[in-house]
């Protein structure tokens, strides 16, 4: 019985060379950190909203604040599942898609009727910000540009904010 070992699609010479590379690991970073800047107003820019958000809807600050809530979770929480999606896709799909969920998340939070829509679409955006967040710190945070990277293994290293 002959004994062979696992192939893993994302890690063939062939794949690899299936996507065009960016010349530059110091490109990649840059356009990680505009990315972590485009998604970092849905989690900062936070406590600006919330008192807006209590009078348009009629809810109690404690209630607003559950959409925050929601969001950091989905962020955090779903971060190694993300990174394994990141691994097994590639961090291009996987940015697209998290902009346009953060994009989703955003857009569609302003036009919100409910707080149960504010906690559906904030939660969206919060999806979407975990996977940028993956994606970007796994390419920054690993090595060579022949290994995978381990964004779901580094993430979850990241500290919650306060």
């Amino acid at each position: 019985m002959a004994v062979r070992a696992l192939q893993f699609p994302a890690f063939h010479r062939h794949a690899a060379s299936a996507q065009p590379r960016v010349i530059s690991r110091w490109i990649q970073l840059v356009a990680g950190v505009v990315a972590m800047l485009a998604i970092a107003n849905l989690q900062y820019a936070w406590t600006l909203f919330t008192r807006p958000l209590s009078t348009s809807l009629h809810a109690s600050l404690a209630t607003i604040q559950v959409a925050f809530a929601a969001f950091i979770v989905a962020e955090t929480w779903l971060v190694p599942f993300e990174g394994y999606l990141v691994d097994k896709f590639g961090p291009r799909l996987l940015m697209a898609i998290g902009g346009v969920l953060v994009g989703l998340g955003w857009i569609m939070t302003g036009h919100i009727q409910s707080v149960w829509g504010l906690y559906f679409w904030y939660t969206v955006g919060g999806v979407g910000a975990g996977i940028v967040y993956g994606a970007t710190i796994g390419n920054a945070a690993w090595g060579s540009p022949r290994e995978p990277t381990a964004s779901g293994r580094r993430s979850p290293s990241r500290p919650s904010p306060g």
